[in-house]
């Protein structure tokens, strides 16, 4: 089965401890386009408040820090327990870990967890049994022995994968409707139940219906950190947008026929680019009357487009949104806000860039490099801050 292509999706919730911050939990995730690989940490801090937050985000961090290293990611999680901490009165961990390691090229998803609720596979809108292996550990120093747990299995288009900490499993504890707590079983009920009566639910609604429930259970107040993160292997939504100076004349037939071709939602950010490729086409270019952002150019329309913007000013204030971007949505109207939508609701960004220069003009010069420099920045933001799959062609 072909999964090269498949594109993972991942949202993770998170309520804290009596409702005060910081979260004892920690999710961190990383893709590793030059392997092909994308590594997704959900790690647990003994307690809660400042020093578990701490704990479980130097666990998760160094899980990241690690991934691309030539050890396996077997001997890097043995590697990480033998540097852990531990409670003396106790004599756990101080923080666990749950680790999702996938690899786009073969399809393989290996699964390493540590003293965290085990995963949850869903398949076709079932669980999916995964055979664990357990790995006893005892170390030489302290004495204490510990278990490693690793799974694999080939994921498909359509494949859920749910993470939690046990801030979920053991919400309601001591109630009268879950003594014992709401338990592992109890959960996979209700994942269940939210794919059957919603199978192409989204993995942000999957995570926060979890989430939800899990703090209703402890009376809207939680009693421990509680993570939810939903996982959805699905086909990629694609977007392409262009930026392009005006001297591409000679190669518009061949830029404007790669954008008819492409498959996905298509941006041009520029003018006198939509006016070449316009032509091309033997389309109309119209402007739309209404301009709903006073400091930037209207926006303008072309059959076979999704949106056409002024260019780098447009830009400028696309990377400008999405660095000041909260957890909220963006709120806001105009070009530049509708292209931070139209991109962030897609997986796969191919970015074209114009690099050659109408004349030998210095400030020709800088508008290109000052265009590369925007551009760049909006990859990285969009890769860094929101885990899409960005690729950058210069022209």
């Amino acid at each position: 089965m072909k999964t090269a292509g498949l594109f993972v999706e991942t949202v993770c919730r998170q309520a804290c401890c009596g409702g005060e911050a910081p979260c004892g939990d920690s999710f961190l995730q990383r893709q590793f386009p030059a392997l092909g690989r994308t590594v997704l940490v959900l790690s647990d801090g003994m307690g809660h408040g400042v020093k578990a937050h701490l704990l479980s985000m130097l666990t998760a961090s160094v899980f990241l820090g690690m991934a691309g290293a030539p050890q396996s990611i077997e001997e890097t999680a043995r590697m990480v327990m033998r540097t852990l901490p531990v409670c003396r009165v106790r004599k756990l961990s101080y923080s666990t870990f749950t680790l999702v390691d996938i690899d786009h090229r073969s399809g393989l998803v290996r699964l390493i967890e540590y003293d965290n609720p085990q995963v949850f596979v869903f398949r076709g809108g079932a669980l999916l049994p995964v055979g664990r292996e357990a790995h006893p550990y005892a170390d030489r120093q302290t004495g204490r022995s510990q278990t490693l747990y690793t799974s694999s299995f080939t994921m498909r288009c359509g494949d859920r994968i749910v993470l939690l900490t046990d801030g979920v499993t053991q919400s309601g504890l001591g109630t009268d409707r879950y003594p014992f707590g709401w338990g592992r079983q109890a959960v996979g009920e209700y994942l269940g139940e939210l794919l059957r009566e919603n199978p192409e639910i989204a993995p942000r609604e999957m995570a926060q219906n979890v989430l939800d429930r899990a703090v209703e259970n402890d009376g809207e107040r939680p009693h421990d950190d509680i993570t939810c993160v939903a996982v959805h292997v699905r086909e990629p939504r694609r977007a392409m947008l262009c930026s392009c100076p005006p001297s591409l004349t000679a190669d518009i037939a061949e830029l404007a026929d790669r954008i008819r071709n492409f498959e996905g939602r298509k941006v041009v950010c520029g003018h006198l680019l939509a006016q070449q490729i316009a032509g091309y086409w033997g389309r109309e270019l119209r402007r739309r009357l209404t301009s709903t952002d006073p400091e930037l150019p209207p926006e303008w329309e072309i059959e076979g487009l999704d949106l056409v913007t002024e260019g780098l000013l447009t830009l400028s204030k696309v990377l400008e949104i999405l660095e000041n971007r909260t957890e909220k949505p963006i709120r806001g109207r105009g070009p530049a806000y509708h292209i931070c939508d139209l991109l962030l609701a897609s997986d796969r960004i191919e970015l074209v860039v114009g690099m050659r220069r109408s004349n030998t003009a210095a400030a020709d010069t800088e508008t290109l490099i000052l265009r590369r420099k925007v551009l760049g920045a909006i990859a990285r933001v969009l890769e860094t801050r929101f885990a899409k799959q960005v690729f950058l062609t210069y022209l």
